[in-house]
């Protein structure tokens, strides 16, 4: 009873952690996205003649 407790909340503890690492990734690959698109329109900014 007591292992079977155990495993279910060693469980339930990987599947939390499991789950914040993936949303802690897919912020971190938003804002690298969102960052190159920045650099890409301050690009479009720059005069023709100053490229």
């Amino acid at each position: 009873m007591v292992t079977t407790l155990a495993c279910s909340l060693l469980l339930q503890v990987a599947y939390f952690v499991s789950v914040l690492f993936l949303i802690w990734r897919s912020g971190c690959a938003c804002r690298a996205g969102r960052s190159r698109a920045f650099r890409e329109l301050q690009g479009s900014w720059i005069s023709p003649d100053r490229r």
